[in-house]
C-alpha cells in the first residue's frame, strides 16, 4: 500500500513539473525545430547568434551553413516544407544595413525595431541586436505569413 501511495506522489509531482513547464512551449500555428543540430553549428562561429524559440512554418529539411562576405562572418539556416516554401534565418556578425527606401520600419520588441520589406516572391524582416544582424527570408510556394507572425518569432531571439 505504502508503495502505491509513493508511486501517486511521484506521478503527481511529473505532472505538476511538466505543466509548469512553459519555458519550451510554442505557440499556436508555430512549429518547433532541430535546435540541437543548430547549437552545434553555431559552436563553429566566432560570434554566437542567438535563435528563435520556434518558427512559422513545418520544417521537412533543415540546412546550415557558415560562410564569409566581404570578410564578414556569416550563419545562415533554411528550412524547407513540404509545401516548397522555403524559411531562411541570416546571422551575420556585425550591423547591416538595408536599403531603407524600400522597406518599412516595425518594433520588434520595446527597445528593437527592424525593418520589414514585402516583394511578390518573399517577405524580409531583419534587425540589428547587440552586434549581430539577423534577417529572416520567407519565400512561400503560395501565400504569405502574417508580417505580425515574423515579428513573434524576430521576438522570440
Amino acid at each position: 500500500m505504502k508503495f502505491f501511495q509513493q508511486l501517486i506522489i511521484i506521478m503527481c509531482f511529473f505532472l505538476i513539473i511538466t505543466g509548469c513547464n512553459t519555458s519550451s512551449s510554442v505557440p499556436n500555428g508555430f512549429y518547433s525545430y532541430e535546435k540541437e543540430k543548430v547549437d552545434e553549428s553555431i559552436e563553429q562561429l566566432e560570434f554566437t547568434p542567438n535563435l528563435p524559440d520556434y518558427v512559422p512554418v513545418a520544417a521537412e529539411v533543415l540546412v546550415t551553413d557558415q560562410f564569409e562576405v566581404a570578410g564578414v562572418e556569416v550563419f545562415d539556416m533554411t528550412m524547407f516544407t513540404n509545401e516548397n516554401d522555403i524559411f531562411t534565418i541570416q546571422c551575420i556578425n556585425g550591423k547591416q544595413v538595408d536599403d531603407l527606401n524600400t522597406t518599412e520600419e516595425i518594433s520588434i520588441s520595446k527597445n528593437i525595431n527592424g525593418f520589414y520589406q514585402e516583394q511578390a516572391y518573399s517577405q524580409k524582416l531583419q534587425w540589428n541586436n547587440n552586434g549581430v544582424s539577423y534577417q529572416i527570408t520567407y519565400r512561400p510556394n503560395d501565400g504569405k505569413i502574417p508580417v505580425e507572425k515574423l515579428i513573434q518569432v524576430a521576438a522570440s531571439f
